[in-house]
């Protein structure tokens, strides 16, 4: 746990930062819908796109509250906020003190590797859980005034899964990393799965033989239940943590037995 509340000590200012600038930044967005939905001509801006591009974009309704809040914060703004910290955060929490020559001071202590990456991954998942927290306190508290008037559980479910999704995304930056000893490895690697997967969930819309590779894309277990109008789906939930699960568990495996660069 010492090295866990250090990480936490050590990065809370720019964490404090990122949570304060997402809660700024939900806000903002939810609080122009008003103006949004009293212009209906809106939604043809969407509605004469391609099904690949409406599927990308989150939809072909602007000004529905579902509608809104796919296109502008949950089918892709957001999760992309989002991984910006947990790709940077998840790829250097490890291979950084790797590549700075530091790692052999860390790895002295009285902490097994294995205990040293779970606790760098825990500093990792409080992050996306902050940022996540901060989200969903915004979209319930705006929920009533801006009248997006949808279920609570609807709001809840989008943020967890938006939540889990951008955590195993992060956690798998960070066992790539870990495994190769750069954390330029872990964030290009990831990111680019992260940027191809998207394309790949959006024109399996249009092109019928990319559906059978889409259940290999996170994005599919992310987006197509549609959780902001079917609430939790716990197949998707559960996909998305197993994914957490097998990025720690290789993690765990390759940097407890790889020839550090200490």
């Amino acid at each position: 746990m010492g090295l866990l509340i250090s990480e936490i000590r050590l990065r809370r200012t720019s964490l404090v930062v990122w949570v304060a600038s997402v809660f700024a930044l939900v806000a903002m967005i939810a609080a122009i819908y008003p103006q949004i939905r009293s212009d209906p001509s809106l939604d043809s801006l969407y509605a004469n796109m391609s099904p690949a591009m409406q599927a990308l974009l989150g939809g072909s309704n602007l000004t529905s509250p579902v509608g809104y809040l796919n296109t502008q914060v949950f089918a892709f703004f957001l999760p992309a906020v989002l991984l910006v910290f947990g790709l940077g955060r998840g790829s250097a929490s490890v291979a950084s003190e790797e590549e700075e020559r530091t790692l052999d001071l860390l790895l002295a202590q009285p902490v097994p590797r294995w205990s040293a990456y779970l606790q760098k991954a825990a500093a990792v998942t409080i992050g996306i859980t902050a940022l996540t927290l901060a989200t969903w306190v915004v979209l319930a508290a705006l929920n009533t005034p801006v009248k997006f008037d949808l279920p609570a559980a609807n709001l809840a479910a989008v943020c967890l899964q938006m939540g889990i999704f951008t955590l195993a995304l992060s956690l798998a930056a960070q066992a790539t990393a870990a495994a190769t000893g750069r954390r330029g490895y872990g964030l290009s690697v990831v990111a680019g799965y992260t940027f191809v997967s998207y394309v790949i969930y959006g024109m399996s819309a249009t092109v019928t033989w990319l559906g059978n590779v889409r259940p290999l894309m996170l994005w599919r277990w992310y987006l197509l239940s549609d959780p902001l109008v079917s609430g939790f789906s716990w197949l998707s939930i559960g996909v998305l943590i197993g994914v957490c699960l097998a990025a720690l568990a290789g993690g765990v495996f390759f940097f407890g037995r790889r020839d550090l660069r200490a």
